[in-house]
């Protein structure tokens, strides 16, 4: 069994979004990020924090930090009750079920400034 955690503080992640928008898609697919968007175009800073905070945690898991692929290569979604989970594309769709047979199971919270997220590998 492997196990990551990450913790991002979201004032960082809410300069990045208000600097920087236009760029997001480097490290969010588009469904994270229209997940995180509010209608009126503004940004939910903590999910963007908590997502990105995810994928680090998968890094870290997985053991070999962020060297492959691309961020977009994981995605995190969440359940119809609002529980997130990992989908994976490209490098990760491959290298991840090299490592375990189950899904990773994935938890994200956040309050004040920071957000944190915790991933198994079973």
């Amino acid at each position: 069994m492997h196990c990551g955690t990450d913790i991002v503080q979201i004032s960082r992640i809410a300069d990045m979004a208000s600097r920087h928008g236009h760029s997001l898609g480097r490290f969010f697919t588009a469904q994270e990020l229209s997940y995180c968007q509010r209608p009126d175009g503004t940004w939910r800073a903590e999910s963007l924090a908590g997502i990105f905070a995810a994928k680090e945690a998968l890094f870290k898991a997985l053991g070999t930090g962020f060297r492959q692929g691309k961020w977009t290569d994981v995605e995190v979604c969440h359940d119809s009750l609002g529980a997130p989970y990992y989908q994976f594309h490209g490098y990760y769709a491959q290298a991840v079920p090299l490592k375990t047979e189950q899904p990773p199971s994935l938890s994200i919270a956040h309050d004040g400034d920071y957000a944190i997220a915790f991933t198994v590998l079973g």
